[in-house]
């Protein structure tokens, strides 16, 4: 197979379709093609051919506009900083690979739902998008620093590409965690990678890492940190 031919996951049977009936939007055509298309390289016209046949297929209604909603979700994708044009006409590329969604630490997310968390009420939710930046921790590394005075213990910042309302947890390594995450705040955003990227360099810059973490997500801060830092970088934002 070369590069530029696309190879579409099939999904089992069983599995009920959440985009039956509905149209085909920006946001849809985003997901589906992070979950049907895995070449590295694609045709838009190859996008169009494989979402536009798999909706169809399962129960979903057709687009208005397919060729505009296409145009769009590949803005979305690329404005997340997870596709980037070629340079040959209608030729695009996946900087962050779909196969299962893979993070820097080589752990699937999409593999067990068991590793998924709800949002929980008390989520501090801010902000619209197609993704997000999320803050998650254990509470008794939160109720540690509390005994201790501490403003600061160790949270994770990590980013979710296509608005899911779960969390996925990707960095554990296969290793039993000693109790139930806490969400905490979570930051909608249509560039959430570049977001993510930028809150993780300040937390750098203030030496808050943990380095001996699981993955390079994992910093001494707080969910108050991380919102002021994101409040801090979206300031000058037109209304």
């Amino acid at each position: 197979m070369t590069p530029y031919e696309v190879t579409a996951t099939e999904v089992p049977e069983s599995t009920p379709y959440k985009y039956q009936g509905l149209p085909l939007t920006p946001n849809v055509i985003s997901e589906l093609a992070r979950e049907l298309l895995k070449a590295p390289v694609f045709r838009r016209s190859q996008l169009i051919g494989v979402v536009e046949q798999y909706h169809s297929d399962n129960g979903g209604a057709a687009a208005r506009s397919l060729t505009s909603a296409t145009k769009k979700a590949l803005r979305n994708l690329v404005d997340a900083g997870l596709l980037e044009p070629t340079g040959a006409y209608g030729y695009w590329r996946w900087i962050t690979p779909p196969e299962a969604d893979v993070e820097e630490n080589g752990i699937s997310s999409v593999d067990d739902e068991r590793d998924e968390l709800d949002l929980a009420d008390c989520t501090v939710v801010e902000g619209t998008g197609s993704g997000s930046v999320y803050v998650y921790y254990f509470p008794s590394y939160r109720l540690l620093a509390e005994f201790r005075r501490d403003e600061r213990w160790p949270v994770k910042v990590g980013m979710a590409a296509l608005g899911d309302a779960k969390i996925r947890i990707t960095d554990q390594q296969g290793t039993a965690m000693p109790e139930r995450p806490v969400v905490a705040y979570v930051r909608r955003s249509n560039t959430p990678l570049k977001l993510e990227r930028l809150v993780h360099a300040v937390l750098f810059c203030r030496g808050r890492q943990l380095d001996d973490a699981p993955g390079s997500e994992w910093f001494s801060s707080s969910p108050e940190e991380v919102k002021s830092i994101i409040d801090w970088a979206h300031a000058g934002e037109r209304p």
